[in-house]
């Protein structure tokens, strides 16, 4: 399929409040498998205020960020010739949905989706950019299954503005749910019968996404993130931000003998994640025709490292629950290093250039209306 992608050499590029990341893959022969090896791998980090939940508010130095990584100004990179991109869409500022058409595969229309969305946006049709996937369907069947995906147009234009200013033609604007998805689910597995919980912890923010049936169900923002424990710890220890990080990141979700109140301030915070999981656990249950049991919760992101995390969900929510791991989709893993710590921050950006470099446009349609 990847030997077909018009787009030579396409990237996948993650926009984050804090950071930005580039992966770069390429195609490569392994006993008529679908593997990939790593070409660029490139990340860094912004500072607080140039964009918040997910909006860009001072775009100048945002692009000059991206053209450091893109090896166009400073020095430290090589640069990156190809102007093809996929980049993400903030979670905060998206929408998808799996919505059933009673039409049939072949006779499948624009005007049809469109039609159907409507009733299900939370933003005005005119005002939205609106991209589509077919799930299952055949040219048999009268039903079609259509994943959804919709952003403002206002938020889409800023962030295909930006990627434009530094010269780069962006293919695609993914949901970062999306990306998430498929990195963190084996493209080659069998699923039928069990469900996958993704929780994606994040510096600023979280998401909870639901793959069952073979597609993406359900994604739900939670209000739980790394910034959020950090400041609890240095709230209840009165220290200052820089030491309650380092606190965070030695300690995780373990008592410190010198901190006696270090577990306490974290564990409130944890306390809440796990609220908020089985609220959106029991409203996929209770709001979803034909679920199956969530048997594993997967985790990414960078606060996913947090010490003793695992054993916490695990118990709390009596599902097993243990760190993803990103690369798995790309490569025989005798042909890379794994680094767990580095990676589980990757997701996004890796599941951006999975889809960059296959055909980014195979079987998704993206509408403006």
């Amino acid at each position: 399929m990847f030997l077909h992608n018009p787009f030579y050499d396409a990237f996948g590029l993650d926009i984050g409040d804090l950071s930005i990341k580039l992966v770069q893959l390429a195609p490569v022969s392994f006993y008529h498998k679908q593997v990939f090896k790593i070409k660029e791998l490139r990340t860094t980090p912004l500072p607080p205020g140039l964009i918040v939940n997910g909006e860009i508010q001072q775009p100048e130095p945002v692009r000059k960020k991206i053209l450091h990584l893109l090896g166009k100004e400073g020095e430290g990179f090589k640069p990156i010739r190809s102007p093809w991109v996929v980049a993400s869409l903030p979670e905060p500022k998206t929408f998808f949905k799996l919505i059933d058409v009673d039409i049939n595969y072949e006779a499948l229309t624009s005007v049809d989706i469109a039609y159907q969305a409507k009733k299900h946006l939370p933003y005005e049709l005119e005002d939205t950019y609106l991209d589509w996937q077919v799930i299952t369907g055949t040219v048999k069947e009268k039903n079609t299954q259509v994943l959804i995906s919709a952003t403002p147009k206002i938020i889409a234009d800023s962030y295909t503005y930006l990627l434009e200013s530094t010269g780069l033609n962006p293919i695609v604007l993914e949901a970062e749910a999306v990306a998430i998805a498929r990195t963190m689910i084996t493209y080659d597995k069998d699923y039928t019968g069990e469900a996958r919980a993704i929780l994606d912890l994040g510096a600023t923010r979280s998401n909870l996404t639901i793959y069952d049936n073979n597609s993406i169900q359900f994604s739900t923002t939670l209000n739980f993130s790394g910034e959020i424990v950090t400041s609890a710890i240095a709230q209840e220890l009165k220290i200052e931000h820089a030491r309650a990080e380092s606190l965070k990141i030695k300690n995780g979700l373990t008592y410190d003998e010198k901190h006696p109140k270090y577990l306490a301030a974290v564990s409130g915070i944890a306390d809440k994640l796990i609220a908020e999981i089985k609220t959106a656990l029991t409203f996929y249950k209770e709001h979803f025709d034909n679920t199956n049991d969530i048997n594993r919760i997967t985790l990414c992101g960078g606060t996913a490292n947090m010490e003793n995390i695992e054993t916490f969900l695990s118990k709390e929510l009596k599902i097993p629950a243990q760190a993803g791991h990103p690369w798995k989709n790309l490569e025989n893993k005798k042909l890379y290093e794994f680094e767990p710590k580095r990676s589980l921050s990757l997701a996004s950006a890796i599941g951006l250039a999975l889809r960059a470099t296959q055909n980014p446009l195979l079987n998704h349609r993206h509408e403006d209306f």
